[in-house]
């Protein structure tokens, strides 16, 4: 559980990370649109859609991570009251 926490939350970095490097190509998208250099833009636009994307990406693989954990875990303290519930049966026999 605690790795798949961990896992959850080094893709919530990655996305913050592309979102940085997604910001950096738009500025380059600018910069060069400003020289008048529309196919190098092109090219930083592109990179900058596919930096998006991945971003996008990151974010739903953590969603999937937490949701996976969130089950474990609900699993176990499932576990834990059946394991208790069983005890108490067994109690109020005698």
């Amino acid at each position: 559980v605690f790795d798949l926490k961990l896992t959850s939350k080094q893709f919530d970095r990655m996305s913050a990370k592309s979102t940085k490097q997604e910001k950096a190509e738009l500025l380059k998208v600018k910069k060069e649109m400003e020289k008048g250099n529309m196919d190098v833009a092109r090219i930083h636009a592109q990179n900058a859609i596919r930096i998006r994307n991945t971003a996008t990406n990151y974010l739903k693989l953590a969603s999937r991570m937490d949701a996976v954990a969130a089950r474990i875990d609900q699993a176990i303290q499932m576990k834990a009251v059946t394991k208790q519930m069983g005890g108490v049966v067994k109690g109020m026999d005698k």
